[in-house]
């Protein structure tokens, strides 16, 4: 293999691990994680449009300052997510640049009216929200460091459903997949 191709398959490498590197820092809201997908100065358009990652701008509930606010406060509206990654494919504009196109269906289980956390989107009964769309980066590399400096979410299809969790509650509760800190993957990098 000449040196070119494995440096252009070690950067699309780099590149897959932070795409991964989002889902499980969405699904386990662990902020620092999830800021550290984002170079400084990046923008988002996915349900929300402004820097992705600042935490130096003010925030609060009714006014996130960036993505990763917005995010989180979001999340913890649902009891539980998960998103998964799909087709990855990379197009390197330059050495240091690259367009990515990320397919993702993500779940997400709604908390209902009255409980605590529930969002303006509860309903009587907890709901299913599915959805299925791509993620449109701009990667770059800075000091030799991958990141995505722009986001476009792309939703390809929506639904919404009673949930069914049929057989759950036979799963053994400590291999139950929690939030940051007390996932088991948290735990593993606290040691």
């Amino acid at each position: 293999m000449t040196d070119n191709r494995l440096e252009e398959l070690l950067k699309k490498q780099a590149i897959v691990d932070i795409v991964y590197r989002y889902a499980r820092a969405i699904d386990r809201l662990d902020e620092a994680l999830l800021r550290s997908c984002f170079h400084p100065g990046s923008t988002h358009r996915h349900f929300f449009e402004g820097p992705s990652s600042d935490s130096s701008l003010p925030s609060s509930d009714d006014n996130p300052a960036d993505f990763v606010a917005f995010a989180l406060g979001r999340l913890c509206t649902y009891s539980r997510t998960h998103h998964q990654m799909g087709n990855v494919i990379i197009d390197f504009t330059n050495t240091d640049e690259a367009t990515v196109e990320t397919y993702f269906t993500a779940f997400h289980r709604i908390r209902p009216i009255g409980d605590p956390l529930a969002g303006e989107q509860a309903c009587d009964t907890e709901m299913d929200y599915f959805v299925g769309g791509r993620y449109i980066d701009q990667f770059q590399r800075r000091n030799n460091v991958w990141g995505i400096v722009s986001r476009i979410g792309m939703t390809d299809w929506v639904r919404l459903e009673a949930p069914s969790s049929q057989g759950f509650s036979l799963i053994a509760p400590d291999t139950i997949g929690k939030r940051a800190p007390d996932d088991l993957i948290c735990q593993h990098y606290q040691t």
